[in-house]
């Protein structure tokens, strides 16, 4: 596995085959670790899958082990643009590697972002030649560059979970995305959970369950 992006991961139980992976992308400040506990929760019903939660590239400035896709000490869309375009190659190469080290197509790998990870899954993954297997975005947004809509190349399921609570990305963001979304092409559904600020509740991690479940076939 690449150098740039190690993190935790949990391989499947058993010597069991590797058919599927679900990749976590983390928020902002956090780190591998924050999201990983969600593949304990799920591993019991993907035998044959690995789960893997990566360190974003970058450092956070106040240290530790925080890490960051991109700088958000500006929320200025320029700022974030020219951040998720620093990133997109790290990513990319990373999936990548996946793919050489457990014999997996595109379409065999799921992503899980959350806040600025669902920002790198939605503005990436579609500008990729083929097709993962699915988005999960939880409170986030979609950023488009100017030539956004003619970079599109792969087309895949996306759901999307947004606390109306959230206080740090505005749930109208999320239904901006699938307003945009659905209109070139995606197959896409957006949930808004009452009484919910930034982060995954039972009803988001049922929600992200249930997708997961129709796109691996048990």
């Amino acid at each position: 596995m690449s150098e740039i992006l190690n993190g935790p991961k949990i391989l499947p139980e058993y010597n069991n085959e590797v058919k599927n992976a679900v990749v976590f992308l983390h928020g902002y400040g956090a780190n591998g670790n924050d999201l990983v506990n969600i593949g304990y929760q799920w591993k019991e019903n993907f035998k044959n899958t690995v789960f893997i939660s990566p360190n974003a590239p970058f450092k956070c400035e106040w240290g530790g082990e925080s890490y960051q896709w991109f700088d958000l000490t500006s929320t200025a869309p320029e700022k974030i643009g020219q951040g998720l375009k620093n990133a997109g190659p790290f990513l990319n190469e990373f999936i990548e590697d996946i793919k050489k080290k457990f014999s997996l197509n595109d379409n065999n790998i799921i992503f899980f972002g959350f806040s600025q990870g669902a920002m790198m899954a939605l503005h990436h993954l579609c500008k990729r030649e083929k097709e993962c297997g699915g988005v999960l975005s939880y409170s986030g947004l979609l950023y488009e560059n100017d030539n956004f809509e003619n970079e599109i190349k792969s087309r895949f399921p996306i759901k999307i979970f947004h606390g109306k609570n959230d206080e740090v990305i505005d749930a109208e963001y999320s239904m901006k995305a699938f307003e945009r979304l659905k209109k070139l092409g995606f197959d896409i559904e957006v949930k808004l959970q009452d009484g919910l600020g930034h982060g995954i509740d039972e009803n988001g991690l049922n929600y992200g369950l249930k997708f997961i479940k129709s796109i691996i076939k048990v």
